[in-house]
């Protein structure tokens, strides 16, 4: 005969004070603060994008537009660029947002969430590296930025799969 088996108990429990927001490993509060810090790198890409675009690249851009046949003043390529560049900027918040959100509830325990920050993570990543091996516009700096962000989202699914992420999950299921 077998002894009767002990039932599973939460590793977490005895951490927890009612009232308060659930105890979570360090490999969580990292994978957050990484996320967090993607965000941060993401929108210093943007202001580089904006800040580092030349007018001799401008110019480049005027040449190959008068010989399609539809010149445009240096005002008009200014405005166009600034205009995508607003427009860049209301989509790059958005997806701030939503990460940002996804982060939060992964905090909070939340495995769909861990799923979401993964797959989205890793198409970002998979997006961003030839531009990285290919040698990013804007020069060493958003080459450089570019790898800190990689850097920064494969942190965040690195610490969110760490054996302590994984039993706070685990945790959570039985909570």
């Amino acid at each position: 005969m077998t002894p009767p088996q002990e039932p599973e108990r939460d590793p977490y429990a005895a951490r927890q004070v009612p009232g308060h927001e659930p105890w979570r490993p360090s490999s969580i509060n990292n994978a957050f603060w990484a996320g967090i810090a993607s965000v941060v790198v993401g929108f210093a890409l943007l202001a580089a994008a904006f800040l580092l675009v030349s007018d001799a690249e401008l110019q480049l851009v005027l040449e190959e537009t008068a010989a399609q046949g539809q010149p445009l003043t240096m005002e008009q390529a200014r405005g166009i660029y600034s205009a995508v560049l607003v427009m860049l900027t209301v989509i790059v918040a958005i997806i701030a947002a939503l990460w940002i959100m996804f982060l939060f509830f992964m905090r909070r325990g939340r495995n769909w969430a861990r799923i979401v920050i993964t797959v989205v993570g890793a198409v970002w990543i998979l997006l961003t590296l030839p531009s990285i091996a290919g040698g990013a516009a804007g020069g060493v700096a958003s080459a450089l930025l570019s790898m800190l962000q990689v850097l920064t989202v494969a942190a965040t699914i690195v610490f969110a799969y760490l054996a302590p992420s994984n039993q706070y999950f685990q945790a959570g299921r039985h909570r």
